[in-house]
């Protein structure tokens, strides 16, 4: 049996990975975008703020010939023909299949695509963008920087060039930065909070709306309130797309079973690939690094054994990289709200019928593992909750359980 990975990212080196350990010794080719073993995009962004490049290769350099993988590197997938078992590259090439993994991840939104051709205009999705950028700060000695991107990505890249030293101006269109992973409240807190602790520049309400280029290269934006910045380095994140069409023929996402069964010969992962939510089953793209471990491990077992079942995806997000301020949140923002904030800390957790529906906190972790094991178990805790995300401590949970008084 002859099995084709199209994509060589996170989802796809687990599948591949899994396959070996569970015993599959057959063909495997791995097709890919991009020149570069599996990486890990949630470590690129430390590459760019100055870690080795190296760390990034978070199952090693030598992943291709450890798992004795034929690689076709530098060949985006365009088309796949199901009913041939064929899949085409850019160039023209074909490769055929007995087994298909798809996982080609997803892309960046650009506002203007044609920004792109100016230099000093990056996205900021893959390690190709990210040593782009590295390659051009350093080379243009470039100071400063504006993000177009408010979001989980664009708060990313801002954090990770700031600790690079550059100064930093965040444009966001929304109320709130990160306002897909929180409920108002708690994006007007964290908003408030980074900009306090990182003095960075964050203009909300408002986008950018033109760019000055001389001689091919950036100079200036112009935002859509009319301020002028000037600036050598402008990096796009306002929001991504799932790389679904060379197999659905529209960006979309890609429906699957509990198997990973997008065909019947064809699994998918990742990004591109639509599951329903462990919780209130609604079908959706789930993208984060837990889920598409999961459905990559299930897609193996399934293909080696025939058995295992993926139990659906949870969509919890983490932001904690390049500064002392975690957000962390999961599931809805609906139902009864409960909350607590002192100082630098928030939290927040949404009941229904006494279980938790989602929740939110912010400026510390040591809630974020008790608050995640009740949401998925589905346990009431509304006798118990309030007095544990009170807590001064930041270990009520503990004083809880040990039957210790509260502060």
């Amino acid at each position: 049996m002859k099995i084709v990975t199209a994509g060589t990212g996170m989802a796809a080196a687990e599948f591949v990975e899994q396959l070996r350990l569970e015993g599959f010794s057959g063909e495997i080719v791995m097709v890919g975008d991009e020149d570069f073993p599996p990486y890990s995009p949630c470590v690129i962004p430390f590459y760019l703020a100055g870690d080795p490049l190296d760390t990034v290769f978070w199952k090693g350099k030598d992943f291709y010939e450890k798992y004795r993988v034929t690689a076709r590197l530098g060949e985006p997938v365009v088309q796949v023909d199901p009913d041939r078992h064929i899949i085409r590259t850019a160039n023209g090439k074909t490769e055929d299949y007995d087994r298909l993994f798809f996982a080609t991840g997803s892309h960046s939104r650009h506002p203007r695509p044609e920004w792109l051709e100016t230099g000093g205009v990056f996205g900021f999705k893959t390690l190709t963008d990210m040593i782009a950028i590295d390659r051009y700060i350093r080379e243009q000695q470039v100071t400063e920087a504006v993000v177009f991107g408010g979001g989980f990505i664009g708060v990313d890249a801002a954090l990770a060039l700031q600790a690079r030293g550059l100064s930093v101006s965040l444009v966001h269109r929304n109320t709130r930065l990160l306002s897909q992973m929180t409920d108002e409240d708690g994006g007007q807190f964290a908003t408030l909070r980074l900009a306090e602790k990182t003095g960075m520049d964050i203009q909300l309400r408002t986008k950018v709306e033109e760019i000055s280029h001389a001689n091919g290269r950036l100079t200036a934006v112009r935002l859509s309130d009319g301020r002028k910045i000037a600036t050598r380095l402008l990096i796009l994140s306002v929001g991504v797309t799932p790389n679904s069409a060379p197999l659905k023929g529209e960006d979309t996402g890609i429906c699957s079973n509990e198997q990973m069964l997008a065909d019947p010969c064809i699994y998918t992962a990742g990004d591109v690939a639509i599951t329903r939510h462990a919780i209130d089953g609604v079908p959706a793209v789930y993208a984060n690094y837990p889920n598409a471990m999961r459905q990559a491990r299930v897609a193996a077992r399934h293909l080696v054994h025939g058995d295992g079942s993926y139990g659906g995806s949870i969509n919890t997000t983490v932001l904690r990289k390049h500064i002392d301020f975690p957000v962390i949140s999961a599931g809805n923002f609906s139902g009864e709200s409960v909350t607590w904030q002192r100082g630098d800390v928030w939290r927040r957790v949404y009941l229904v019928d006494g279980m938790i529906n989602g929740y939110i906190t912010i400026g510390d972790t040591r809630l974020s593992g008790y608050l995640y094991q009740h949401y998925v178990a589905r346990t009431r805790v509304d006798g118990t909750i309030r007095k544990i995300i009170s807590s001064p401590r930041q270990d009520g949970q503990y004083r809880e359980m040990l039957g210790f008084a509260s502060d």
